[in-house]
């Protein structure tokens, strides 16, 4: 269906070939785009710049509560990739640039995993304890570096390297690097609108800039020392410099292209995958023009390896193998894909059978593949687990991992105001997908970035963050859904009616179905972890000078944290969710620690209060786990 205004109807020439052209009339049937359309298209520069207003003033809303308040010492919760992504960053900007050391992490589950197998491979224990010069090095650490591949990169080096240099050039690698991921998520917003507007018009483009500024699961992670706001920018902006390369068909286009391709593969090597599917794109284009193709694709590569060429350097300099980039893939290869795996949204590894893959591959990742594939009884069961990790693609949760969307979003105003999650978006950019097929809109850059990001989660594991760029690319086809299944006049009534039932249908199956309203994703271990680091030793410090009414402001500042249901839970309530159980539980024995420092204090009459509050808490979460296991 051709839309346009009429003042860009195309004229078509008399049947001569000669004298004046003259405009042709739109069919009756087919009106010419409201005037709203040919407004936006002569204010451009008007309507983005007020969007980028926007996103700037919630970001900074955002990132204000985010840097004074408590949630700006989350990073440092050991446990976490926040806290080695800065460790790494520290260790860089501290002299050693080429990472010469083995730098790896060593959490619970790795220990876990290092007993299992050491136990039951003795002679291996025994060959690190001989060949272990420094004894303050546990073996299973030893045995992890191994699989880890020594002193390759841990992860993609990128996010370290521009923290680094944060921390070298300003002594803080931390805040410089939240505002630059708030300044990435505009730009990110305004590629958006780019994209937008060259598939579907500009109307469409200032309903998907709205839908941005409303999508708190993209804002969420602007907040965080993880990845995954770099991630969303570099997806949109290798679709756009392949859009370019693509329609130019210059060759100055494909190196840029190249170039920006080879910067997303240092911060994420899935780019690779993308890579490719440029290489195919480029193919598939100009598959006529063998010469041009050889000069375009060349280029392609060119700009890529360019960019790569350093890491390749360093790999030579410390003795790493030449092309590595990543040493995590194979350890989250098995976990997320091995027979009878509990990895399909959180990290459950299964330790016996993972454990014993990496030993017997040492962490190959090629190895391991056929490894984990191997643990499989037929294909089919392989199939059975890969449609579980879709469902789960379409389940709108956000699955937390080293963070917590529905933690932070209790707690940061900016994230309660920006609303929308993938429950939204999901069902009304597949439902614009569908439309744009049937319109025959030229979107297969954008869909090709959709097929990798989708390609990560069926490979690997689900988890909200992994799917964030997803999101992103959904939100111009989501905003297409919307814009045209409100253009009743522009349509037949048949047609009106088939895109809204098309739109119906997609919010059913995949977003109505998966909708599960009493599920919590709240987590005690995320309000434990904020009180251990942002309040505990102010609170120990008061306490132990005697400046009680310190110690108790303190921790009443903790205590006004509490989610709302736990601060209106009444006597004789019975919660239903296990989560909400375990968090009201966690608070409770919170308000026996104020009353005892009302005691402390010489307060009787408010430590008798707080302690009535625990006990009325403590029946409530006794009495909803006897309920909840009946």
């Amino acid at each position: 269906m051709k839309n346009r205004p009429a003042s860009l109807t195309k004229h078509k020439a008399n049947r001569s070939g000669t004298g004046p052209t003259v405009p042709v009339p739109e069919r009756p049937g087919k009106a010419p785009s409201p005037n709203v359309e040919v407004w936006l298209a002569g204010h451009r520069r008007q309507v983005i710049a007020a969007l980028v207003l926007l996103w700037l003033a919630v970001r900074i809303f955002m990132l204000q509560t985010v840097a004074s308040g408590p949630l700006y010492q989350m990073y440092k919760w050991p446990a976490s990739d926040n806290y080695f992504f800065d460790e790494w960053a520290r260790t860089l900007a501290g002299g050693d640039w080429l990472n010469r050391q083995p730098l790896h992490p060593y959490h619970r589950w790795h220990d876990e995993f290092a007993t299992y197998y050491l136990d039951r491979h003795p002679e291996k224990k025994a060959s690190i304890e001989f060949g272990t010069s420094n004894r303050a090095i546990a073996p299973g650490e030893v045995l992890w570096n191994e699989w880890y591949g020594g002193n390759m990169y841990h992860q993609e080096p990128l996010y370290a390297y521009v923290m680094a240099l944060f921390y070298a050039l300003t002594g803080n690698g931390v805040f410089p690097m939240m505002l630059i991921q708030g300044l990435l998520g505009v730009l990110s917003g305004v590629l958006i609108w780019v994209l937008t507007r060259k598939y579907f018009g500009d109307l469409t483009a200032l309903v998907a800039g709205l839908l941005y500024l409303f999508c708190g699961v993209i804002l969420f992670q602007e907040a965080l020392i993880l990845r995954t706001a770099w991630s969303v920018f570099f997806a949109l902006l290798t679709v756009w410099t392949l859009e370019k390369a693509l329609e130019s068909r210059k060759g100055a286009a494909y190196l840029v292209c190249g170039l920006c391709l080879g910067m997303a593969y240092l911060l994420q090597s899935v780019f690779s995958m993308y890579l490719l599917g440029a290489l195919f794109l480029c193919f598939m284009q100009e598959r006529t023009h063998p010469r041009i193709m050889a000069r375009l694709a060349a280029l392609l590569l060119l700009g890529f390896v360019a960019v790569n060429a350093p890491l390749v350097w360093r790999n030579a300099a410390v003795g790493a193998p030449l092309t590595s980039i990543s040493s995590v893939g194979a350890i989250t290869f098995t976990a997320g894909n091995v027979y009878g795996t509990k990895t399909i949204s959180n990290w459950a590894p299964d330790a016996g059978k993972c454990a014993e893959i990496m030993g017997k591959t040492e962490g190959d990742f090629g190895a391991v593949v056929v490894e984990t594939l191997g643990t499989h009884p037929s294909a089919a069961s392989y199939g059975k687990l890969l449609w579980s990790k879709f469902r789960r693609v379409l389940d709108g949760l956000e699955w937390p991992n080293n963070e917590n969307y529905y933690f932070y979003r209790q707690l940061v105003p900016a994230l309660q105001w920006a609303f929308l999650d993938f429950y939204w978006i999901g069902w009304s950019g597949a439902a614009g997908i569908i439309f744009s097929l049937y319109y025959r809109k030229k979107t297969r850059t954008i869909l090709l970035a959709m097929l990798v990001q989708l390609a990560v989660m069926l490979g690997f594991y689900v988890l909200g963050r992994f799917r964030t760029p997803l999101v992103a690319l959904m939100i111009p086809f989501a905003a297409y859904a919307l814009v045209e299944c409100a253009r009743w006049s522009r349509s037949g009534r048949m047609e009106t009616v088939m895109k809204l039932a098309i739109a119906v249908l997609c919010f059913y199956f995949l977003s109505y179905s998966y909708r599960r309203h009493a599920v919590s994703m709240l987590d005690p271990t995320d309000y434990n972890v904020m009180y251990e680091l942002a309040y505990y030793d102010r609170i120990k410090n008061n306490a132990d000078a005697g400046q009680w009414r310190e110690a108790i402001a303190c921790h009443e500042a903790f205590l006004q944290k509490q989610p709302e249901f736990v601060h209106t839970a009444k006597a004789g309530q019975i919660l239903r969710d296990a989560q909400q159980i375990n968090v009201l539980d966690f608070f409770a024995d919170h308000y026996k620690m104020q009353s005892f420092l009302y005691t402390d204090s010489g307060n009787p009459a408010l430590a008798a209060k707080y302690l009535a509050r625990h006990d009325v808490l403590k029946r409530i979460a006794q009495n909803s786990r006897k309920r909840l296991n009946q």
